[in-house]
């Protein structure tokens, strides 16, 4: 840039609009991140051939490439940052092994069928992760009341009395479980006479 001023500078009676500074970036984001989703798509496509074909694997590993032919806008680190992202995001444990390998697992989730049956049996509400959300709150009583037998406070559920009659004033109906009948074959087969 020169310190004269030429007759065909053109002046300038307006703002520069900056947005349009940025477009072509727009642009270049907007293609990484389409190439980022389309690896995560082929994440997804292996962690559900995995989990429907291989039912005692609940990992898999992924090497993110280093370059992809074609592709210059691609950038290896920016990816492997936005692949653990959505995926710890959508429930998977992600760990990340240099230079580009990602270990991807979903052995830490609890499926809903298995939420539902302990909610049911325990009352106690976990989320995917195995973590307790709630617990069913039991009614606690008053233990001093029950200890000390505090007549403002009497028990909710009281135990019907049972009226005994005392030895010395029972009388025997006759009315025996077994008949006579039944003790004279018993006799018989106890006797040791031929």
């Amino acid at each position: 840039m020169s310190s004269f001023l030429f007759i065909n500078d053109e002046e300038s009676n307006g703002n520069v609009n900056i947005d349009e500074l940025y477009s072509r970036k727009q642009q270049r984001d907007l293609k990484q991140i389409t190439i980022f989703n389309k690896l995560l798509g082929r994440i997804h496509k292996r962690i559900t051939f995995t989990g429907k074909n291989k039912m005692n694997d609940k990992h898999i590993w992924f090497i993110v490439p280093e370059y992809i032919f074609g592709e210059p806008v691609y950038d290896k680190g920016d990816c492997i940052g936005y692949l653990v992202t959505k995926l710890e995001k959508n429930g998977f444990h992600v760990k990340y092994v240099h230079p580009n390998a990602l270990f991807i697992s979903w052995q830490n989730w609890v499926p809903s069928y298995v939420r539902t049956e302990i909610k049911k049996k325990t009352g106690i509400v976990i989320n995917e992760k195995g973590e307790v959300v709630s617990k069913e709150e039991k009614k606690e009583e008053d233990m001093n009341s029950k200890l000390f037998n505090d007549k403002q406070n009497p028990p909710t559920a009281q135990k019907e009395q049972k009226q005994y009659t005392p030895i010395g004033q029972y009388k025997p109906t006759g009315n025996l479980i077994y008949n006579d009948e039944m003790f004279e074959k018993l006799e018989k087969k106890v006797s040791f006479r031929p």
